[in-house]
């Protein structure tokens, strides 16, 4: 497990052995899990966004174009 990305809005985890990523959108304690084609390409564009300055409302709009595959409630143990 690799924690890619940590602030007070999202949460990436990668998980190597299993070509997936764990995306947690804090705002509104949603998650998926991304595995394949679907992680590889999510990667690509989280690198390429994180390497280019961007404002708070580009952040979030970046987070939302997730929103589709955010479908599991957080739920805590």
């Amino acid at each position: 497990m690799n924690i890619l990305f940590n602030n007070p809005q999202l949460y990436v985890i990668e998980y190597p052995g299993l070509d997936a990523l764990e995306i947690l959108d804090k705002r509104n304690g949603r998650v998926g899990l991304l595995r394949g084609a679907t992680a590889d390409r999510m990667r690509g564009e989280f690198h390429h966004f994180l390497t280019h300055e961007h404002d708070q409302e580009e952040f979030e709009d970046f987070i939302d174009s997730y929103e589709g595959v955010l479908d599991q409630p957080v739920s805590r143990h």
